[in-house]
C-alpha cells in the first residue's frame, strides 16, 4: 500500500545492529517475517547448496570465488516451502508495476547498483556492485520508495531502513552491472509461503549439508574451485602494478566481505544445527583462520607488491585448497555415520 507521506525526506531513519550474511537471502528471510513465517538463513544455504563456491571473473573481471546467489537462494527457499516469482521490470513503467506488487504483496526484492544508494556513505565512496534491497512501501505520488537493506558494510555491520527518491531508486535498479558468473538485474522478487516445512532443523541442516559433502567429491567445478582462483589471483598479480593491486584489494573484499568468510560463518552455524561432531566446527574454524591470512597477505600486496609476498599467498592458497576438502571429508565422515 503507497504511503501518503508525499514529501519525507530520502535518507536512512532507522538503523538495526544485526545484519544478513547476504544480501539477497537477508531480503527475502525479511519478506518472510512479513508474511508471519520464519526461516534462517542458514536453512536457505543448506537446502539450496550455497557453500560451494565456484570461481569466475566478477563485473570488473577480477578473480573471484562466488556461489550461484540467486539460484542457490531461490531453490533453497522452494526446498523450505515457499514459491517465489521474478516479474521483468519495464523500465519506462517501474513505479506503476512496483506499486501493483505492493499492493498485493508485503514487500518486492529487487537488484540494484550500490553506487546509486544515498542512504549509508559506504555505497558512494567504493565502486558500484550488485546489490538487493527489500522494497517495503511507496509514497502515494510514487516518487518516494522505502527500502530496508539488510546488510550494510561500513566498519561493523548493519541492516537498516531507509528513504529514496524515485530517480535514485530508477538509477540504482536501472543501471545494470554484469559478471562472468552472476548477471541477476532487471526483476523484482515477491514471496509467497505455501507450505509448512515439517522437518526439524537438524535433519535439514543434515540432509542438506551431506549432498553438498557429495557435490563437493563428484564435481570439479567445486572441488577444484580454490585451485583455479589461485591460477587467476596469479595471473591478474603478475600484471602491470594498477591492475595487480586492485586484484589484490578484490580478493580481500571476496574474503572478507562478500562470500568466503560469510560463508564460513554460516557453515559453522549450521553445523551446529546439524550436531556434528566439534572436530568438525573445530576445521571450519581453522579453515576461516587461514582465509583471515591470506585476506591481510592481499592487503600487504595491495600496498606493496611483491614477488615474495604473491608466493607466500600463492602457499597459502596451496594449504586452503588441502584445508577445504578435508572439512568436506570430515563433514561427510561425521555426519554421514550418524545415518
Amino acid at each position: 500500500m503507497g504511503s501518503e507521506i508525499e514529501n519525507v525526506k530520502a535518507g536512512k531513519v532507522e538503523q538495526f545492529p544485526v545484519a544478513a550474511r547476504n544480501c539477497f537471502s537477508g531480503s527475502l528471510q525479511r519478506m518472510a517475517l512479513l508474511l508471519d513465517r520464519q526461516v534462517e538463513e542458514a536453512a536457505i544455504m543448506e537446502a539450496g547448496g550455497g557453500y560451494l563456491l565456484q570461481a569466475g571473473l566478477d563485473e570488473r573481471s577480477r578473480p573471484e570465488l562466488v556461489f550461484g546467489v540467486e539460484s542457490v537462494i531461490l531453490s533453497g527457499l522452494s526446498s523450505l516451502g515457499y514459491e517465489t516469482q521474478a516479474v521483468a521490470i519495464k523500465p519506462d513503467e517501474w513505479r506503476e508495476q512496483l506499486q501493483d506488487l505492493l499492493a498485493e504483496h508485503a514487500g518486492v526484492t529487487v537488484w540494484v547498483n550500490s553506487a546509486h544508494l544515498d542512504y549509508a556513505d559506504v555505497y558512494s565512496s567504493h565502486p558500484g556492485f550488485m546489490h538487493a534491497v527489500l522494497v517495503l512501501e511507496q509514497s502515494g505520488d510514487l516518487r518516494r520508495i522505502k527500502v530496508f537493506d539488510s546488510l550494510v558494510d561500513e566498519r561493523s555491520r548493519y541492516s537498516c531502513v531507509a528513504w529514496m527518491t524515485d530517480t535514485a531508486f530508477e538509477g540504482a535498479m536501472l543501471d545494470r552491472i554484469r559478471s562472468k558468473s552472476l548477471d541477476h538485474m532487471g526483476r523484482f522478487h515477491t514471496l509467497v509461503a505455501v507450505r509448512e516445512h515439517g522437518a526439524d532443523s537438524r535433519d535439514v541442516a543434515t540432509t542438506g549439508l551431506l549432498r553438498q559433502a557429495e557435490a563437493f567429491r563428484t564435481n570439479s567445478c567445486y572441488f577444484n574451485a580454490i585451485h583455479e582462483y589461485r591460477l587467476l589471483c596469479r595471473e591478474v598479480m603478475a600484471s602491470a602494478e594498477d591492475v595487480s593491486k586492485n586484484a589484490a584489494r578484490r580478493l580481500f573484499d571476496h574474503v572478507n566481505v562478500l562470500y568466503v568468510l560469510p560463508s564460513l560463518k554460516l557453515l559453522e552455524h549450521s553445523l551446529r544445527r546439524a550436531e556434528a561432531p566439534e572436530y568438525v566446527s573445530d576445521l571450519c574454524r581453522i579453515l576461516m583462520n587461514d582465509w583471515r591470512v591470506l585476506g591481510l597477505q592481499s592487503l600487504k600486496f595491495e600496498s606493496m607488491p611483491s614477488t615474495s609476498i604473491a608466493a607466500r599467498m600463492d602457499e597459502r592458497f596451496e594449504r586452503l585448497g588441502t584445508a577445504t576438502a578435508h572439512l568436506w571429508e570430515a563433514l561427510a565422515t561425521g555426519l554421514g555415520n550418524r545415518k
